[in-house]
């Protein structure tokens, strides 16, 4: 990764999709809810801000982290319930 407005490679979308065939690398960004651009040749274009930052998980509210919930650590030291 180089920087957030940095586009990526055809060989990274690879990479990151899992798949060659452009139809499925827009189905896996879709999936995944990252914004891209679909050129005329089929090929899904985005940039490395828009995979750190996915569409789909923008705006959401973060769930405060609860200071009584604690691990149940008796199941990790002892194999089971404490």
């Amino acid at each position: 990764m180089r920087h957030d407005h940095d586009a990526i490679t055809r060989e990274e979308m690879v990479e990151l999709t899992g798949t060659p065939i452009k139809s499925k690398q827009c189905d896996a960004l879709r999936r995944a809810g990252i914004f891209f651009m679909e050129r005329a040749d089929g090929h899904p274009k985005a940039t490395w801000g828009n995979l750190m930052d996915p569409v789909k998980y923008r705006n959401q509210e973060i769930s405060p982290v609860r200071e009584d919930e604690e691990p149940d650590f008796g199941a990790v030291f002892n194999g089971g319930k404490a």
